[in-house]
């Protein structure tokens, strides 16, 4: 406790001392088995000195350490109000929002961070994990050299090498690296967490529960040991254990989106409807996640009689996948009892100029008389057409005579013509 004050006092002498010159690093926080003191003396930093970033990017990083991501947001995004130039605030931004599950922001902000700065090794292992979510392997790999390229022993290089071996089938060079990324750092639980998946798809559940454990000790406030805990105790048949495990890891992080799904899948099995949609509703727009949520909410609400509100759901997976044969033969049946409401905009007749015999007369109050209006006449002529006559042959073969008995007058010699008249 003694040492506690004296670190406090020490921090504020230290921020005394500086008040009018702005500090690149705040002054040392404590740490302890809780985040509270460590907000507690971030808040009265703030609270002294209100215009300073740093204060509002190092809590920002507590909120992001203990999983508090929305709090998280709000700081960062004041550090950036204050200081909008510095490379790793939007570093944190962007792994803020990949924990948010938010892709797309995660990595424009990431892209954004690297303007200011591209030679971070962890920015553009940042961006390679990015990339990697969304299924661009490409970019991942060429994001992943650039970060060995600079920094070839590190811990996270190795990880990610083994991330992508094992998405290509071959986990023996995936263990090997993860094996190396805990030689770099000991303290990384990253790898013990891909360890652990593949010794529980190899049906070594043992092994998978000793890196479980072993990454746990670690990183106890890490919800991922927890939840597969539960994976492992659910493949053993130890149902209630499980289902606490994952209702705990949700306890940890309220955005860890596996445990929801779990549950929801064991809510509906069960029969538990209303229960099972809670949990998948958050999962309906989370890529990993949406196209079985968004099937199983569909089929909760066709069990509990809301038929014609689960067209939408089947919808959202046939626009995903659009080869899905359930949403199709759904969609075909619930069309027929359900057919597609035709919407007609809602026209204002105020707005409608008077017709030629006057006002419309729906508009008008009662006893209220309807003016005359006056109209000109069409005053424009019309062409009639002219009538057909029909041809007079006779009248053409005398015309014809004529002609040619003119054509035989001028071809006469001049001195012929009048005796001919």
């Amino acid at each position: 406790m003694r040492n506690f004050i004296f670190l406090i006092l020490s921090g504020l002498i230290f921020t005394g001392c500086s008040m009018n010159v702005k500090q690149d690093i705040i002054p040392p926080v404590v740490y302890n088995s809780s985040f509270e003191p460590q907000l507690t003396y971030l808040n009265g930093l703030i609270e002294d000195d209100p215009e300073n970033p740093e204060y509002y990017f190092q809590r920002a990083k507590v909120f992001f350490d203990v999983h508090k991501y929305n709090d998280a947001l709000k700081d960062i995004n004041q550090a950036i109000y204050l200081e909008s130039n510095e490379e790793l605030y939007y570093e944190l931004l962007a792994r803020i929002y990949q924990k948010m599950g938010k892709t797309s922001l995660a990595l424009n902000t990431a892209h954004r961070a690297e303007s200011y700065k591209n030679d971070d090794p962890e920015l553009f292992l940042l961006l390679s994990r990015l990339y990697w979510e969304i299924k661009d392997l490409g970019k991942a790999q060429q994001y992943l050299a650039k970060a060995k390229q600079l920094a070839p022993m590190h811990s996270e290089v190795f990880l990610l090498q083994g991330i992508f071996d094992s998405a290509k089938g071959d986990t023996t060079a995936a263990v090997k690296a993860y094996r190396m990324a805990l030689t770099q750092e000991p303290e990384n639980a990253k790898p013990y967490q891909e360890l652990a998946k593949i010794y529980f798809a190899r049906n070594k559940e043992d092994s998978a529960m000793y890196y479980v454990l072993e990454g746990r000790s670690i990183n106890p406030n890490n919800p991922f040991f927890t939840y597969f805990e539960g994976v492992i105790l659910d493949s053993k048949g130890l149902k209630t254990s499980s289902l606490r495990a994952f209702r705990k890891a949700i306890q940890m992080d309220s955005t860890f989106f596996p445990a929801y799904y779990r549950l929801g899948v064991d809510a509906f099995n069960s029969g538990s409807y209303t229960e099972a949609q809670t949990y998948f509703e958050p999962l309906s727009d989370k890529p990993e996640f949406s196209l079985n949520s968004n099937l199983y909410i569909a089929e909760i609400l066709e069990k509990t009689g809301q038929a014609a509100k689960a067209v939408s759901y089947y919808e959202n997976v046939k626009s995903e996948d659009t080869t899905n044969v359930k949403a199709k033969e759904a969609l075909n049946r619930l069309y027929k009892l359900y057919p597609p409401v035709v919407f007609v905009p809602k026209v204002d007749s105020s707005a409608l100029k008077p017709s030629a015999k006057g006002p419309l007369t729906d508009t008008l109050k009662p006893g209220v008389k309807i003016p005359k209006v006056e109209t000109k006449k069409d005053t424009a002529k019309v062409k009639k057409p002219k009538p057909v006559v029909p041809k007079d042959t006779t009248r053409v073969k005398k015309t014809t005579q004529t002609i040619k008995k003119t054509d035989s007058i001028n071809n006469i010699a001049p001195e012929r013509k009048d005796s001919i008249k």
